[in-house]
């Protein structure tokens, strides 16, 4: 029997990468045990942080 499908509010970040590029950070991400997802929230969070206070202020 199919699973239900989970109800998520997200959206998706898409960036245009070289294919070799995206081999090589695939390669290095599962010699690390980590997503592609895992390294792009990480870095990104700092910078959503800063964006929830400009849109808190902004109200």
């Amino acid at each position: 029997m199919p699973r239900k499908k989970l109800d998520r509010k997200k959206d998706y970040i898409q960036i245009v990468i070289e294919p070799d590029d995206k081999a090589a950070f695939e390669a290095w991400c599962i010699a690390n045990n980590i997503t592609m997802s895992e390294i792009i929230r990480k870095e990104i969070s700092p910078y959503v942080v800063k964006g929830k206070k400009l849109l808190s202020e902004q109200s």
